[in-house]
């Protein structure tokens, strides 16, 4: 990782206000943020730039946070950074994703601080940390899946305790 890439992160939320709270949050910790208000426009400025991290939402119009972890594979990109995911979105859509992309996940709204910490962590993390803590979120979206689908052949196997659910 070069010293330029070691400080340089970078915000991609379509929301303006979350965009600038979490780039004057990171700011002030003396690093380099780079903003972007949807996935391509992320996906164009890690063609042009490397990042040591990556705070990305997931809901986001057009192409969202899951398209840009997908985009993350182009032969355009280079030393693949870390992502620490922000979002709304629900357990089964952050199941969804490929836990060896991610780093951390923080679910909105989240304290500015919070994120500053997990930031401070990714960019001082070495590679054997972040390949435990990858290792890690696989086996946990894996464990979810697969409770998630013992949920619904349960549902499927006793139709009348769905309608005692509702």
């Amino acid at each position: 990782m070069t010293a330029a890439q070691q400080k340089r992160v970078l915000v991609v939320d379509d929301d303006a206000v979350t965009r600038e709270l979490l780039g004057f949050s990171l700011r002030r910790r003396s690093l380099t943020v780079d903003e972007a208000r949807d996935g391509h426009e992320a996906l164009a400025l890690m063609k042009n730039h490397q990042y040591a991290v990556i705070v990305l939402d997931l809901l986001m119009p057009g192409l969202d946070g899951a398209g840009v972890l997908a985009g993350m594979d182009g032969p355009d990109l280079t030393s693949p950074p870390v992502v620490l995911v922000i979002t709304a979105a629900d357990r089964r859509e952050i199941a969804r994703l490929d836990p060896r992309r991610i780093h951390g996940i923080m679910r909105k709204p989240f304290d500015p601080e919070d994120l500053e910490i997990a930031v401070s962590r990714a960019l001082n993390a070495d590679e054997d940390q972040l390949d435990l803590k990858r290792a890690m979120m696989s086996r946990g979206a894996s464990l979810y899946g697969a409770v998630d689908k013992m949920r619904q052949l349960a549902l499927e196997a006793d139709p009348m305790d769905k309608k005692r659910r509702r």
